[in-house]
């Protein structure tokens, strides 16, 4: 069998995404809820806020894509998400909340 990755696209809520997502760089990671930094790329849990990961994104896709194969088959409940589409998703909701009264 010749396994691929491709992109799904499904609605989210941009606030469950970000309280639940492990922001990933090419050697460690940070907790998008409480901005904890230095975390590993396979952590479940953020040690700081005991928030579970439900979704991981990478700064670096291209470089990145045996991380994001062994996290899949490691752990097939984890979401990977665009880190683009996570930006413009989370920058929209920053911006709404600028204009909230």
């Amino acid at each position: 069998m010749n396994d691929k990755v491709i992109r799904i696209y499904k609605k989210f809520y941009v606030e469950e995404v970000k309280s639940h997502a492990l922001l990933c760089g090419d050697l460690t990671a940070n907790c998008s809820k409480c901005n904890a930094m230095g975390l590993k790329l396979d952590s479940t849990v953020c040690p700081e806020c005991k928030t579970p990961f439900k979704y991981i994104t990478f700064r670096s896709l291209i470089g990145n894509m045996p991380k994001i194969i062994r996290i899949i088959e490691q752990n097939p409940g984890m979401c990977v998400l665009d880190y683009d589409d996570y930006k413009k998703a989370t920058g929209a909701l920053r911006a709404e909340d600028l204009f909230k009264d």
